[in-house]
């Protein structure tokens, strides 16, 4: 019978064999509280991943001291991994809205929202957590917490033991012992997802964590008679996971993925201090991986090249070294990617596969599979990913149109040349107003625009267009589907040499011209500029320029560019 050991934190630095029976394994010696955050959320709340952001980066910032438990309640639920929990546990926060969150269920009277003086309820905006986590987490506990258990694959029995020790007398003659079941990895809808939490993107779906399935002591716990200074409280609890858990919204357990929190409250309200169950597993799998999904990786640029990366977890007693993969785009021939590294039991990787060659511009299947773990054979499951490499044809003259929202001065763009240079850019906009910015190119080539929104929740009820030469539109990207930046890549492969004038009393003469070009304008010039034809500055100068030279270039034709205060006027002249 081979036995894994699950990763989890030893609670209130609690140290313990696993294979001892009926010893106290919770530590004596006071300790920090740990913190319970719950996150009330739904799938419809357009704001609720950028709280599962804010609290993956706290846990991960405190490992073994900060546990997540999602509860997914309310209008925004829209009915889906609601369990019978949800809404007795939120009715008693005060939330206000979502995401909603509380840390230990405590009150911060001075973490105020906009407009409150005094913080009354146990309700949190998520740009508090982090400072109320650590007020938590600074105070001396006076209870300690350990949990560990087993569990049978082949039954489908769980084993739970939970010890507590109080170091000090606890204000409560009654307390309250929890024990969650969390489940990771389900993947579904989410409201701006991409938006605000991408790395939890796979492929179009959503990857949930920490969700609330279950309470295994009821709705508020279970009783706590003796919390008097050296009292030891020791209670186990069995219970058989179900095939699916979450009533009323049930989904399928997927055993690997579910995790146990076990905490202590004085009631209904104030966490004292928490944990998470160290499970001992027997009779499970040895090889368990699963290929979640595919998530497009972005190229920019203009060739044919594309990127995938792939999501895989392991359920399985032994560690991956080594994945075979098989894969295909567009139905053409099978390859196979050979990739190698560790992924442990309940971990994760993403692994990125050989650069793709696809059709741009077109819809196109990459479908993948596992055919091979460790060097033995293994038929997986097959998972695809509808990609599409976007690349414009644009002309050296186009016209760039940016619709703002309320908010402008969140909005910046920068268009860069073959070279990455950056070939213009502006930062100046005004709300809920249509910019308009005419491009003049000099060179051919690949060229990247980049519109950024500096508070990275793009341009609500905007949009970004691209114009060519002969006004058709080659790019259009609404602005609310994009975050923090909106790319498009234009391929220019000639040089248009037609005049193109934004200030119409600018005039250039003589044409064709032999040592001099003069330049007349009402606007006050900023600088002038000469291109031969492969795109090639041979010339420049700054300031109110109205005479240039031209002896000293090579007869041909050129492009004069003049920048005034309205704009740059591009004009083809020839040099004799």
């Amino acid at each position: 019978m081979k036995k894994l050991f699950l990763s989890v934190a030893i609670c209130a630095l609690a140290v313990f064999g696993l294979n001892a029976q009926n010893e106290r394994f919770v530590d004596s010696v006071p300790t920090n509280k740990n913190v319970v955050l719950e996150e009330y959320t739904g799938i419809g709340c357009q704001y609720c991943p950028d709280g599962h952001r804010r609290a993956n980066e706290l846990a991960s910032a405190n490992p073994g001291r900060v546990f997540i438990i999602n509860v997914h309640v309310g209008y925004y639920a829209n009915n889906t991994y609601t369990t019978e929990f949800g809404d007795s546990l939120i009715s008693q926060t005060g939330y206000s809205g979502f995401p909603a969150g509380t840390v230990n269920r405590r009150i911060f009277s001075d973490l105020c929202d906009q407009g409150e003086s005094t913080h009354t309820t146990t309700d949190l905006n998520r740009g508090h957590w982090t400072t109320a986590a650590r007020r938590v987490m600074a105070e001396t506990s006076p209870v300690n917490i350990a949990a560990r258990g087993t569990f049978d694959w082949s039954t489908r029995e769980l084993s739970i033991t939970v010890q507590l020790y109080y170091t000090t007398d606890e204000a409560n003659s009654t307390n309250k012992l929890n024990l969650a079941i969390t489940q990771d990895n389900v993947l579904g809808q989410q409201a701006s997802g991409i938006t605000w939490n991408p790395t939890q993107m796979v492929g179009s779906k959503y990857r949930h964590m920490h969700m609330l399935r279950h309470l295994i002591t009821g709705q508020w716990g279970d009783d706590i008679t003796t919390t008097t200074a050296g009292s030891f409280v020791e209670k186990t609890y069995n219970y058989t996971i179900p095939e699916s858990l979450g009533s009323p919204n049930a989904i399928a357990a997927v055993l690997e993925d579910l995790h146990f929190v076990a905490f202590v409250a004085q009631g209904k309200q104030e966490i004292l201090t928490g944990c998470k169950v160290e499970i001992e597993n027997t009779n499970m799998p040895t090889v368990n991986p699963h290929l979640l999904g595919l998530n497009n990786v972005p190229v920019y640029d203009c060739s044919t090249d594309a990127k995938v990366n792939a999501l895989v977890t392991n359920g399985g007693s032994d560690t991956i070294t080594a994945i075979s993969f098989q894969y295909t785009v567009a139905n053409g021939t099978p390859q196979t990617y050979d990739w190698t590294g560790e992924i442990t039991y309940q971990d994760s990787k993403t692994i990125e596969f050989p650069t793709l060659t696809v059709n741009t511009n077109t819809n196109q299947v990459v479908k993948a599979k596992i055919i091979s773990i460790n060097g033995q054979p293994f038929e997986g499951s097959e998972v695809s990913l509808t990609i599409k490499k976007s690349v414009a044809e644009g002309t050296s003259i186009m016209t760039l149109k940016i619709k703002t929202d309320g908010y402008a001065r969140e909005t910046s763009y920068k268009l860069y040349g073959p070279n990455n240079q950056i070939v213009q850019q502006s930062n100046s906009f005004t709300n809920n107003t249509e910019h308009e910015f005419p491009i003049n190119l000099t060179q051919i080539g690949c060229y990247r625009l980049s519109v950024l929104d500096s508070y990275g929740d793009g341009i609500s009820g905007g949009y970004i267009r691209v114009f060519d030469i002969n006004n058709n539109q080659i790019v259009n990207i609404s602005g609310s589907t994009f975050s923090a930046e909106a790319v498009a890549m234009i391929s220019v492969g000639t040089i248009d040499i037609n005049d193109r004038t934004m200030d119409e009393n600018t005039i250039v003469f003589p044409n064709p011209a032999t040592e001099n070009i003069n330049i007349n304008s009402e606007s006050s010039i900023q600088m002038v500029e000469i291109y031969n034809l492969q795109g090639q500055r041979v010339l420049v100068e700054n300031g109110n320029v109205s005479t240039l030279s031209v002896s000293g270039l090579a007869n041909g034709m050129y492009l004069l560019k003049v920048t005034t205060e309205k704009g740059v006027s591009t004009y083809k002249i020839s040099k004799q």
